[in-house]
């Protein structure tokens, strides 16, 4: 019983004991059966994560903190890469929830309808990360991503810009759709035309920047301002510009919708919008855990806030 304690609840034990007892654990080679605990106990001390992406900022910076906030109020993370892919992320849950877990966290709203299935028949505490507003019974936590597209695009027209294009990655995720629309809206609410975009199912990158202003200048040499849906994408279209010989802002202004600091070492320094993605990380932690206690079940839906840099490459 004392050593059952010493494994399961370290605190109960005194220091020494818990020395005496890790000494043989360690002699002995011993690993806990947690899924026989779980079993025996009808509770679970895992978390199933399902990742679009190991590199992308909303997820690699996310997750640290994530795991972090979890081990410490005693939760394992078992972690699958979907590639942004709902077939794959469906294969992804069916194998976690034959191991119960306490619950499941899955990035977006976009998902199979046996996802939907499975999930809702095994009962599992659901939270949505990144999006606000989930359509189903599921926590989420996240941002406002039309709201984004928007305030960025309006910050371009307050700045004398009324040819804005727009260039975004991952065209068929959530967050560029809603990232599109915003920027949509706000061109038609001043009365500008919003048909000068050039969307794509692949990932982010400078050469997607590059190549993206290049044609859409090509459609219409007008355009005196692009929205970048990334910054891998936005850092692309400043090289380019500079390869052209188009000044920055005065030629050409810049907008990044996911920026972060090395945004500021660029020349000109871009505008972006910022995200906290390590806050969100803890804050979908402890909200998760709180509803795993029965604590959190009202409070469905969190929307984290963002900053809008203005910086030089947007300067009218």
């Amino acid at each position: 019983m004392t050593v059952s304690r010493a494994l399961r609840t370290p605190d109960l034990v005194s220091e020494h004991l818990r020395e005496k007892i890790q000494q043989v654990v360690d002699e002995l080679g011993y690993i806990p059966n947690k899924a026989a605990g779980t079993l025996a106990s009808a509770d679970s001390h895992s978390i199933a994560l399902v990742i679009p992406s190991l590199f992308e900022k909303s997820c690699a910076v996310f997750l640290p903190k994530f795991q972090h906030t979890l081990n410490k109020a005693g939760y394992q993370l078992l972690i699958g890469y979907s590639d942004y892919s709902i077939t794959q992320e469906e294969s992804l849950v069916s194998t976690f929830l034959e191991s119960r877990p306490a619950g499941v966290v899955l990035f977006g709203q976009e998902h199979t309808k046996r996802t939907h299935q499975l999930l809702k028949s095994t009962n599992t505490i659901v939270l949505e990360i990144a999006e606000q507003c989930s359509k189903e019974n599921y926590l989420n936590i996240g941002f406002d991503y039309f709201d984004v597209g928007k305030t960025c695009t309006k910050h371009l027209i307050e700045q004398g810009f009324k040819h804005i294009g727009f260039i975004g990655a991952r065209g068929d995720h959530f967050t560029l759709q809603h990232q599109l629309h915003g920027w949509q809206s706000a061109m038609i609410d001043s009365y500008l035309t919003p048909d000068h975009f050039l969307t794509t199912p692949d990932a982010p990158s400078s050469q997607l920047g590059a190549e993206g202003l290049a044609k859409l200048l090509l459609r219409d040499s007008v355009l005196d301002a692009f929205v970048c849906s990334h910054e891998d994408i936005a850092i692309g279209a400043l090289f380019e510009c500079h390869r052209r010989m188009l000044k920055v802002p005065k030629d050409v202004a810049i907008m990044c919708l996911e920026g972060s600091s090395m945004g500021e070492h660029a020349y000109p320094s871009l505008s972006c919008a910022e995200f906290d993605y390590e806050t969100m990380g803890t804050k979908a932690a402890e909200k998760l855990i709180r509803a795993i206690k029965g604590d959190d079940l009202l409070v469905s839906s969190t929307t984290l806030k963002y900053k809008l840099k203005r910086r030089a490459s947007t300067a009218g």
